[in-house]
């Protein structure tokens, strides 16, 4: 059998012993709107050698073994160089064929291994193998973690922005063939270097990461405070719609609070009272009234059919239809619309129809929920009186903020988007432009009339507790009760809202707040509840950013500050903006303290400057300190929100790239 079917078998043979592997490509990229890095990949190699392979003779060996050792005991430390030389030598005698080296070794020291003398030499005469895995990395941690997303291994889940363009970030993966070789060990037949694949395209957002900061750490505030079951916040520029910031906080089983859930996008609740913003534009844009038709409160109760629909807050007599919407009146909305709409209910669908609030708007991230309304011959008696207040519909956070963001806009409706470019390296591929969905939702009248209003709900209406000296908010209060899971509405559970947009005569930015499910004992109105975190977004906001509002103007010579810490660019342009003197000695590192001295700033080092010792990061924001951690090769890891409290490595320790510090914040 040998000789007469000598070729068959040696076929037979190979095709039980060789398969292809499939090698991923590095993953693209995923980007801040200022070019910091979101989401990574991270290339690691398991090294192994052949001690057997054909060209690794006695005389090579012999050759290079002691170079060989000394080497690996410089870059793969954990072995002296006798314990390489005896391990190796060991290994050859055993005629070992996958002897391990290291796992896990980063590319850096990669690089500089496969540039040992010997392994030069090529896999055959070497015997050096190299398998690569990658591993995604969020150098932000939980920062917009759900918007960034994820794939499953099995490509089953796609979530957020790594699901809707997995196949650009995806790349182009090559195959390496295996073999089966003795001890039940497979090693690579081809060659099995980094290079053959070609890498994945890179994706740059709208997110700014100092302002998805500021409002994860302010919703974390009061979700947590008022023991809530979760949260969200989205912080949109009116005249682009991009999202500039969008947080998620839910708790966990074991009673911690995380980004679990994109709830800003995908979750279906009924707005509330929020969306009496529509039923007021509804009527006005019709004709039906104006911000000063009366309507009869009748004391907070009103009877549709058999069901009796009641205001939180008894008012007899007649309001105007801008105080009803100041006071959030259910009676003094609905009425009207019932009256003007009730015979003609599809016009009021038209309505909701043409300010965009029936269907989702194409984020640009993976699972976008679409608002959901039973068709007009699906209602009952009471569908219309309920719907004018946010009952009947089930909406998303982003759906309910396009709207205010289109008020703000002159009517204006701007696609929400998050992605701004896709990119090979520095070359666009593709670029995303603003894109107008309506250039105007409702009559220029009407808008102007409901800008007003919102503005009084502020100043003397619900939200009369965000109202401030420096700048005009605008916007509406929710609260209203939603179903919990299959116990319907037996128990009580409310959802607390603001949305709203500022600076209100300017709008810039538009931003709505949701809190599920607080602990009625801690309060659950929209206006304590969620309005305090627009307004904290909002305050933190208008003092970062000089285009917002007016220019400051004072007398450097009397301008007090505190020292400041930070990033020497940033230094730079604070100064430049006051037009400060700036005194330092040609500092080159990237952290400094700034310190005022009469008319002058004082620059100096924060840190050390040596790389190999660890400097002190308490007190510093996340970004500043994850940013000057992993300029040093250091790997981050972040616990909690907040600026640093604790850093595990001590300040003035000796540290090497790849050492891990963990980082608590508070």
């Amino acid at each position: 059998m040998q000789t007469a079917h000598d070729g068959y078998w040696k076929k037979l043979g190979e095709d039980l012993t060789l398969f292809q592997v499939k090698i991923e490509a590095e993953r693209g990229n995923i980007f801040t709107e200022d070019s910091r890095i979101l989401a990574t990949t991270i290339p690691t190699f398991e090294l192994r050698m052949d001690t057997k392979a054909k060209g690794l003779t006695d005389t090579v060996w012999k050759r290079h073994i002691d170079s060989l050792c000394l080497l690996l005991s410089y870059y793969i430390p954990e072995k002296s160089n006798a314990e390489w030389k005896s391990y190796l030598g060991q290994a050859r005698n055993t005629n070992a064929r996958h002897l391990l080296l290291a796992k896990n070794v980063m590319f850096q020291d990669f690089k500089k291994i496969r540039e040992i003398p010997l392994f030069k030499l090529g896999k055959n005469k070497s015997g050096f193998i190299t398998i690569q895995s990658n591993s995604r990395k969020l150098p932000f941690g939980e920062l917009a973690k759900r918007s960034i997303g994820y794939v499953s291994s099995n490509s089953k889940t796609m979530i957020g922005i790594e699901g809707m363009l997995n196949e650009e970030l995806s790349g182009e993966n090559r195959e390496v063939l295996m073999q089966k070789v003795a001890g039940g060990v497979y090693m690579p037949v081809n060659d099995n270097s980094e290079f053959g694949s070609k890498p994945g395209l890179d994706v740059y957002t709208t997110i700014d990461v100092n302002l998805q900061d500021i409002a994860e750490i302010s919703l974390y505030k009061s979700v947590v405070n008022h023991k809530a079951d979760h949260g969200s916040a989205i912080l949109m520029n009116v005249k682009t719609g991009e999202i500039k910031a969008i947080a998620n906080i839910g708790r966990t089983k074991d009673g911690q609070y995380k980004e679990i859930k994109n709830y800003a996008i995908n979750e279906l609740n009924a707005p509330g009272s929020v969306m009496k913003l529509a039923s007021v534009m509804a009527l006005i844009d019709e004709g039906y009234c104006d911000e000063n038709t009366l309507v009869d409160l009748e004391n907070g109760e009103h009877k549709y059919y058999d069901v009796t629909l009641k205001d939180d807050h008894k008012v007899s007599g007649s309001v105007t239809l801008a105080k009803a919407l100041e006071i959030s009146s259910n009676v003094g909305i609905s009425k009207p619309v019932y009256k003007h709409f009730h015979k003609n209910k599809e016009d009021f669908y038209e309505k909701l129809e043409q300010f965009h609030l029936t269907k989702p708007y194409g984020l640009g991230i993976k699972g976008e929920s679409a608002p959901i309304l039973s068709p007009v011959k699906e209602w009952s008696g009471v569908t219309l009186p309920f719907l004018s207040i946010g009952y009947e519909i089930r909406m998303t956070p982003l759906q309910v903020l396009g709207l205010y963001a289109a008020v703000a806009n002159n009517g204006k409706l701007m696609q929400p988007h998050i992605i701004k470019e896709i990119r090979d390296n520095d070359k666009v591929i593709e670029k995303y432009e603003p894109k107008v969905l309506n250039k105007q939702i409702a009559k220029p009248a009407t808008i102007a009339a409901v800008r007003k209003m919102l503005e009084g709900v502020v100043d003397s209406g619900t939200a009369s507790n965000i109202r401030n000296q420096y700048y005009k908010i605008a916007g509406k209060t929710g609260t209203n009760l939603i179903a919990d899971d299959n116990k319907g509405f037996r128990e009580k559970k409310y959802q607390a809202s603001f949305v709203g947009y500022f600076p209100a005569q300017n709008p810039v930015y538009a931003c709505i707040v949701v809190v599920n499910k607080p602990d009625i004992s801690t309060g659950y109105y929209g206006s304590n509840v969620a309005a305090p975190v627009f307004k904290d977004i909002a305050d933190r906001l208008y003092s970062t950013d000089e285009t917002i509002h007016p220019s400051l103007k004072s007398n450097r010579n009397s301008l007090f500050l505190s020292p400041m810490k930070g990033l020497k660019s940033e230094i730079d342009r604070i100064s430049n903006y006051f037009d400060w003197d700036i005194l330092s000695n040609n500092i080159n590192t990237d952290m400094v303290t700034a310190i005022a001295s009469k008319n002058k700033l004082v620059v100096k080092p924060n840190y050390y400057s040596a790389k190999s010792i660890m400097p002190s990061v308490v007190q510093l924001n996340v970004r500043d300190a994850v940013y000057l951690l992993e300029s040093m090769g250091l790997r981050v890891v972040v616990e909690g929100k907040g600026r640093v409290k604790t850093q595990s490595v001590q300040p003035g320790e000796r540290v090497w790239k790849g050492v891990e510090v963990k980082i608590s914040l508070g």
